[in-house]
């Protein structure tokens, strides 16, 4: 059986469903296999997608990751610059 939901705003049809979704953190990006309810067309935008707060943990999950390699970057980048001052 397929769920589905109105949006509350639209009035569509939304289908719950997992897809791929493309996030940006400070020029970094990932994709993620999102759940949400999603309409059936294919030309979406994300104001079109609802979200639940259990769905939402994939989004915080990749922003995490995304936070923790740019972390990881500017530790190094620290590195070498202490490195170069030191020399």
């Amino acid at each position: 059986m397929n769920e589905t939901k109105i949006h509350p705003i639209t009035g569509e049809i939304l289908y719950r469903s997992i897809r791929p979704a493309e996030y940006t953190y400070k020029e970094q990006k990932i994709v993620v296999d999102q759940p949400g309810w999603y309409p059936q067309r294919e030309n979406y935008t994300d104001d079109d997608v609802i979200l639940t707060q259990e769905d939402a943990c994939a989004t915080d999950y990749a922003l995490y990751i995304m936070k923790e390699r740019h972390k990881k970057f500017l530790e190094e980048q620290n590195k070498e610059i202490g490195n170069v001052a030191l020399a």
